[in-house]
């Protein structure tokens, strides 16, 4: 009787767990999985797409799509080829793969403004879910609008769409290299995406030249997006974190230019819960990672986050923290050969751990100067903030860790402990005066 009521139980539970799938209690649509890689061939008939670089593709790519949307889902497979598209391509439906073969097949798009591919409802993120675009290269055959705030060029835009998936593909050439979530929006307008080994860049596009006037990638709005093993090399901004867009997870991924370019990771806005983890975002020329004065409950960690060399303007700092930001969190990085400050921090309840900083303020070297602002370690106002178990290196910096009001805001409820500044200007300088702090263990 034991036995049987076991069985029957885990018989109830899966039947349970069925019926939740299939939408029968719940609210989770079933994913239509693809019979193969060429289910809507773009080259093969009814759609007879040229792929050759001049003929207008757009009508031909745009009826396969359309006709795997009304059959439930199914690949879209683009052969090798260059395929010149007039208008943007759209997903509107649900369980649609953009497949192609890598470098080999590339979608540009014969306009400076718009997206190539755009993936999302008009007002109804559930309208379309589980869509997909893997091993394609996305690119534009004109220079992008200059104007990005007012005639914005995109390469993959995804917005009111839920579970969306960009896998190994290169976008060239566009203000906003990959776009997610509504701009402007609040709320969860977006859900769910996802973006893994692919890369964004400025070089080897069909134009030979490449501008990014905004970002390569951008999150506006929306909740829990994750970015994976990507490659990124910016001309302005690598990742840019806007509007309330949260639950952000950037980890393996590199961002990097030996040319100039301004900012590597940029958190703005209002969102929270961004996690960037296990990266390595080199010579920007101002800030590695900015961190703005509305953002909260952001987290650095285990990351390399340098320069190359000793060039770039005199703002150019590891990680700056803004006035405002709070519940922030810098742990175990490796950061060196900045310009100014390896973390500059002005924001409250900071804490800043288990870090190495090696070599910055290397603008007193260069100059031959005595910085007034320049430690490895500066911060400035604010409250609740904690510096420990960091080592700090430098022949060049005023301070190792240093500590100070910033004119207007008294640093205040502050530890630092545990922290070996012995190889660093004068070690730790502690210039605030709050009352309510720790400053002690420390070399």
């Amino acid at each position: 009787m034991v036995g049987y009521r076991m069985i029957s139980n885990r018989i109830t539970a899966a039947l349970l767990a069925a019926l939740v799938i299939w939408g029968v209690i719940g609210v989770v649509p079933p994913r239509a999985e693809a019979a193969s890689g060429s289910d809507y061939n773009v080259k093969a008939a009814p759609y007879n797409a040229a792929g050759d670089g001049t003929t207008d593709d757009t009508t031909a790519i745009q009826s396969a799509i359309n006709d795997a949307q009304s059959a439930g889902g199914g690949v879209v497979f683009f052969p090798k080829g260059s395929y010149k598209i007039s208008s943007t391509l759209r997903v509107t439906g649900h369980n649609v793969q953009l497949e192609g073969t890598g470098k080999g097949s590339a979608i540009f798009l014969d306009k400076s403004t718009d997206a190539v591919i755009h993936i999302g409802h008009t007002t109804d993120m559930h309208q379309t879910t589980h869509n997909k675009v893997k091993n394609l290269t996305v690119d534009r055959s004109v220079a992008p609008n200059s104007d990005v705030a007012n005639s914005p060029s995109y390469g993959i835009r995804v917005e009111y769409a839920r579970f969306t998936t960009i896998d190994g593909v290169t976008v060239y050439n566009a203000g906003y290299g990959i776009s997610v979530g509504v701009k402007g929006a609040t709320g969860f307008n977006t859900q769910f995406a996802n973006i893994l080994n692919s890369n964004v860049m400025v070089s080897g596009s069909m134009r030979g030249n490449a501008v990014f006037p905004g970002a390569n990638v951008v999150f506006w709005s929306g909740a829990d997006y994750k970015m994976s093993a990507n490659f990124l090399e910016p001309t302005n901004v690598g990742v840019l974190m806007e509007g309330d867009s949260n639950g952000i997870n950037i980890d393996t991924t590199t961002v990097i230019n030996g040319a100039a370019y301004n900012y590597g990771i940029v958190s703005g806005g209002t969102g929270f819960a961004r996690y960037i983890v296990n990266c390595i975002i080199e010579n920007a020329h101002h800030q590695q990672i900015y961190i703005a004065g509305s953002s909260s409950r952001v987290t650095v960690a285990d990351s390399w986050i340098g320069a190359g060399d000793e060039e770039g303007t005199a703002t150019r700092r590891g990680i700056l923290i803004e006035a405002g930001a709070s519940r922030i969190t810098i742990a175990d990085n490796r950061i060196g050969d900045q310009q100014l400050q390896g973390i500059f921090s002005m924001g409250d309840n900071v804490t800043i751990t288990g870090n190495m900083l090696e070599r910055n303020v290397v603008y007193n070297r260069l100059n031959a100067g005595n910085c007034t602002t320049c430690d490895s370690v500066q911060i400035e106002g604010g409250k609740h903030v904690i510096v420990s178990n960091n080592r700090v290196y430098s022949d060049y910096d005023r301070n190792g860790i240093g500590l100070f009001d910033d004119g207007t805001r008294v640093l205040n409820y502050y530890i630092v402990t545990d922290n070996d500044t012995s190889e660093s200007g004068s070690g730790i300088y502690d210039g605030a005066t709050g009352t309510n702090k720790v400053v002690a263990d420390n070399l």
